[in-house]
């Protein structure tokens, strides 16, 4: 046994070093063309050499090669070379194959016979094409089949319903069209994650995915699917039930205790789970067709954490019920055509970080809650009838939106309040004058009273004024 695994060593390996049963250099900077790995003494040999320069075709592997991990290198070629070109009497033993992240190219081999012995198959990122090969179901044992961020194409054939031990399916980011076959319901019940994302699929999604009651992770987004949202969501248990971790050991393969990954995408990023995988509960159907109303039957997930219906012609309500689903933590229900108030049950929802309910037909008050103020107004925007914090639109008495309309009438109708005001109180100055100089004009005795006491009070100014003056110039002399 020799491991050397982040040591930072670099350069070719030796010849002599392959003769070792148990070998990781993983996570180094080694290069060069591995043509053989030689048979050793040992009753199981375990390879991993991932995350590092190595080039090349694929190297012959001896029987009893238990593991093998040439993730995150620059092999190159076909796999028909590597998993074809087999003695023929010999019995393999490899369990664990992951070629992840290479420059392989071709369409996948039909020759899967002799490997019966997988349980984790990985041939996701690299520049595979072609259909799915029947003869993928004889690998009866298998529990990870990953072969996403490829070119392949086809429809998921019907030799796969074999594989009844399969726990992930991550075949995201192809070219596989058809639909979800009715089988894989029925025959892969033990699937925990299918993450079918990215790809050509269509039709509806049909009512046997709701057998899968162990699923934790169903990633449909990205496809062409149409039609409702099976009301039988509720029987998805494990999204609905607490998760204890004690009973997810067995997600790790083999005796090196190599853990199962996935990429799962919310809030608005891509996150990589590993070691917390377990704990991850994810529905994503967004950027389908999918019309009709969300179900009801969906809130019964009570421990559902990510949700994402966005980019669909969903129609109705938000379900009132929605509050139930205190452990989610990201929502997005944007891009669709929603209707109705948000209900008040948000205000519940305790754990939620990220809610995106932009772009729909939604009308009335923001829920009020320190979790609301602290999202974005972008996340409620596109609503022309939504109203209060965090958008800047503020709510009327009756929790509608007060309209820039209503701010213009308002302020006019106070202007020309403002206006005419200005307009009586000078006609009334006017009259009130007018009404005067005609009574005098008219009247003479009134006229030599009013000129009497104007003389009357001039004469009492003047000598008022000039006996003051007289004062003051006899004190300052």
């Amino acid at each position: 046994m020799l491991s050397l695994s982040n040591t930072g060593i670099s350069g070719n390996v030796p010849a002599w070093i392959w003769k070792i049963g148990h070998l990781n250099l993983s996570h180094n900077h080694l290069h060069g063309n591995i043509l053989v790995i030689s048979e050793h003494a040992a009753l199981y040999q375990c390879i991993y050499l991932s995350s590092n320069r190595f080039s090349g075709p694929l190297p012959q592997i001896p029987p009893n090669a238990f593991d093998l991990d040439l993730s995150d290198n620059s092999f190159s070629g076909e796999l028909s070379h590597f998993l074809c070109n087999v003695t023929t009497n010999a019995t393999y033993s490899l369990q664990l194959l992951h070629l992840q992240g290479n420059k392989l190219s071709g369409e996948i081999p039909d020759c899967w016979t002799k490997w019966s012995s997988l349980t984790y198959l990985n041939l996701g990122n690299n520049a595979l094409s072609g259909r799915l090969p029947e003869s993928i179901g004889f690998l009866t044992r298998l529990r990870s089949l990953n072969l996403y961020n490829n070119k392949i194409s086809g429809r998921i054939p019907f030799s796969m319903s074999f594989c009844t031990d399969l726990v992930k399916i991550d075949l995201g980011d192809n070219d596989i069209d058809g639909g979800i076959p009715t089988w894989m319901g029925t025959s892969l019940t033990n699937l925990w994650i299918l993450i079918l994302r990215a790809n050509r699929l269509s039709g509806n999604i049909s009512s046997e995915i709701c057998q899968l009651n162990s699923l934790q992770i169903l990633d449909l987004s990205d496809n062409n699917f149409s039609g409702i949202v099976p009301r039988c969501v509720h029987n998805f248990t494990a999204m609905a039930t607490k998760i204890i971790l004690s009973g997810y050991s067995n997600r790790s393969y083999n005796s090196t205790n190599f853990r199962e990954s996935a990429t799962v995408s919310t809030k608005g990023t891509e996150y990589q789970y590993d070691t917390t995988l377990a704990l991850v509960t994810n529905i994503d159907l967004s950027n389908n067709n999918l019309s009709g109303g969300i179900p009801e039957e969906l809130t019964s997930l009570v421990e559902l954490k990510f949700l994402n219906l966005s980019g669909n012609s969903f129609t109705g309500l938000i379900p009132q019920s929605i509050g139930d689903m205190k452990q989610l933590e990201s929502l997005d229900l944007s891009r669709n055509s929603l209707s109705g108030e948000m209900p008040n049950s948000f205000r519940v929802m305790s754990f939620l970080n990220y809610l995106n309910v932009s772009y729909n037909h939604l009308r009335g008050k923001i829920p009020e809650s320190t979790q609301f103020m602290g999202f974005k107004a972008s996340s409620f925007s596109g609503n022309d009838d939504l109203c209060g914090p965090p958008l800047t639109s503020n709510c009327t008495s009756s929790g509608g939106p007060l309209k820039k309309e209503d701010n213009h009438e308002s302020g006019d109708k106070s202007s020309s309040k403002i206006e005419w005001l200005y307009v009586f109180v000078s006609l009334g100055y006017a009259v009130g004058l007018s009404v005067f100089c005609t009574t005098l004009v008219l009247k003479k005795s009134w006229r030599e009273a009013y000129y009497e006491f104007v003389e009357e009070m001039w004469n009492k100014f003047y000598v008022y004024f000039y006996i003051k003056w007289r004062k003051l110039t006899k004190t300052s002399v």
